[in-house]
């Protein structure tokens, strides 16, 4: 199945229409293999089969010696019988936790329920982590849970919007996994690139669940109190969204549908959000 038809297939089912072949195109041509990948060390593919990827994630600790530590609960759990050693794993990750992880289990989501499964092997490896524990009675795993397969960061380094200069930034995208769409943190690196390349201050954030792509960087002044006392964007702000391109704050390529104030339904607008770790005025 091709990138684009897979977009129009998420976007009927979320009631948004694709953004126009300009954001389409960015993603299609963007070289990613379809199929494969999804685990931390894999190809990395923005598309794949048979369910979205899913692991356990058993433990995580911070801290200058967390790594360590986690090395030492690692080994254990890899000799713990009934556990399958390779599927344990480590990640010291981002925002300074390392996470010890077990195993990969492929969930699909019920178009009519929305519920997702949960295949049988995940529910005997979850029980069994979380009664392993000392012989003081102490449970190491209580805390185990099911998880996305955490994917590592992807982008240049200088377009990460904690390293914006300024408090606001208007978000224009948001990339986000589906049972077939793995690949939103590279999507949203992608994006980023090609509006950087068409000479645009853009920058992206990751999160665990979603990567946005936000265009500029405002001070305080990007929101303005008139003498109705309401809010409002600024003329700068005003300008950018005047811009086809950042019109709408797309989500995997399409334009979101929602309810106004009056039930009318309305596309979705871009908006200005924070810059991670700077304080908006009070």
């Amino acid at each position: 199945m091709s990138v684009r038809n897979v977009l129009r297939r998420s976007a009927k089912r979320r009631s948004y229409r694709p953004a126009g072949p300009l954001l389409l195109l960015c993603i299609v041509g963007s070289g990613c293999a379809t199929g494969g990948g999804g685990s931390w060390g894999g190809s990395g593919g923005l598309f794949g089969r048979g369910g979205a990827p899913w692991t356990i994630q058993c433990l995580e600790l911070s801290g200058p010696v967390r790594n360590s530590f986690i090395e030492q609960f690692a080994e254990t759990l890899r000799r713990t019988p009934g556990i399958r050693p390779g599927d344990v794993f480590l990640r010291d990750e981002s925002d300074g936790f390392a996470r010890l992880y077990y195993g990969t289990y492929h969930r699909r989501t019920d178009p009519k329920t929305r519920k997702r499964s949960r295949p049988r092997r995940m529910e005997v490896d979850l029980a069994l982590i979380r009664q392993l524990g000392g012989p003081s009675g102490e449970r190491y795993f209580a805390r185990a849970l099911p998880i996305r397969m955490p994917t590592p960061d992807v982008g240049n380094p200088e377009w990460r919007l904690d390293r914006a200069d300024g408090v606001y930034t208007l978000q224009v995208a948001s990339f986000e996994p589906t049972d077939k769409f793995w690949g939103f943190k590279r999507a949203g690196a992608e994006y980023c690139e090609f509006l950087r390349k068409k000479g645009h201050e853009a920058y992206y954030h990751h999160a665990r669940s979603a990567s946005v792509v936000t265009v500029g960087a405002f001070g305080p002044e990007a929101v303005e109190r008139r003498s109705d006392q309401r809010a409002y964007y600024s003329n700068a702000v005003d300008a950018l969204q005047r811009n086809e391109l950042f019109r709408y704050n797309v989500v995997n390529g399409g334009v979101v549908y929602v309810r106004d104030g009056q039930g009318r339904r309305a596309a979705m607008p871009s908006r200005l959000v924070e810059i991670p770790g700077k304080t908006p005025p009070e």
